[in-house]
């Protein structure tokens, strides 16, 4: 069983998750797909022990609106 403050972070990454795929659908530009795949896997995966830190979730739930770095050599 998970306590009610577990509860209540879930509930809150959920939302951040579902909220962010709603504000990307009319993005586009390479990045966006893998990082809106990314986040609905997130979802998937919702009752596995292992769960992303802060940190994590939040580079996950902004990757779609960040524009890639250029891996190109300078």
């Amino acid at each position: 069983m998970h306590t009610e403050q577990e509860r209540a972070v879930r509930r809150q990454r959920v939302a951040a998750a579902k909220d962010a795929l709603a504000r990307s659908v009319s993005l586009g530009g390479p990045h966006v797909a893998p990082a809106r795949a990314a986040l609905r896997e997130y979802l998937r995966n919702l009752n596995e022990a292992r769960q992303p830190t802060d940190a994590a979730f939040q580079e996950l739930v902004g990757a779609p609106f960040r524009e890639p770095r250029d891996r190109r050599p300078r």
